[in-house]
């Protein structure tokens, strides 16, 4: 009799692990789901809008039209990631007054990049290819801007969006034609704080000189 209530635990133990295994699976596969569709539900809300704003703003003045774009892309971007994944291991020799003007001046250099892109999305379109998993934080969203007409080459872009403390997801990096916006601007200002042992002001006066 006591070898078969010992069996019966046993069994009842084996049961609630295989239980809780599988729960842990399907909430995995949730979880999963959900970051996916989250991420592209940002990318699609910026694409959307930028869209919007292309259309919105083509007779404004250009000072104007870039403000504009400027403020609806720092929402969706995490800017102190990519302040500090451009400078590396300077960041933090940089004061507190140094950080806010750099990524003042980066903010620039992005809207710089992306900005004929997104203002061509007035005639072109958006569209997201795939999504997939990167960690448990990370997300690359895939896809591209398309003439509907076909007079103009696809334009391939890949964002990279990671999940912050309160769930939602910022772009970290993007990547138009497969050239980075992070890796391409960290060339040329770790080149610069290198030249120059890591002084910011050396750095910033050459980002306020070349706007």
């Amino acid at each position: 009799m006591k070898s078969f209530y010992n069996n019966l635990i046993i069994k009842n133990m084996l049961y609630y692990c295989l239980a809780l295994q599988i729960s842990l699976i399907l909430l995995s596969g949730y979880a999963l789901a959900d970051n996916l569709e989250k991420s592209n539900a940002v990318v699609q809300e910026i694409t959307s809008k930028a869209k919007q704003h292309a259309i919105d703003s083509a007779a404004l003045d250009p000072s104007k039209k870039s403000l504009k774009i400027k403020l609806l892309i720092k929402q969706y971007i995490n800017l102190n990631f990519m302040a500090k994944a451009t400078t590396g291991s300077f960041w933090k020799k940089a004061t507190d007054i140094q950080k806010e003007r750099y990524k003042v001046a980066l903010l620039n250099q992005i809207i710089d990049t992306v900005e004929d892109h997104l203002n061509k999305l007035s005639i072109l379109n958006y569209r997201t290819v795939d999504a997939e998993k990167r960690g448990k934080k990370l997300v690359y969203v895939k896809g591209k801007i398309e003439d509907p007409d076909n007079n103009q080459l696809s334009v391939n872009l890949l964002w990279k969006l990671g999940k912050t403390a309160k769930g939602s997801f910022l772009v970290l990096d993007l990547e138009i034609e497969g050239i980075s916006l992070v890796s391409s601007h960290k060339a040329e200002t770790m080149s610069i704080l290198r030249k120059n042992k890591g002084d910011f002001e050396i750095l910033l006066n050459k980002y306020i000189k070349n706007k």
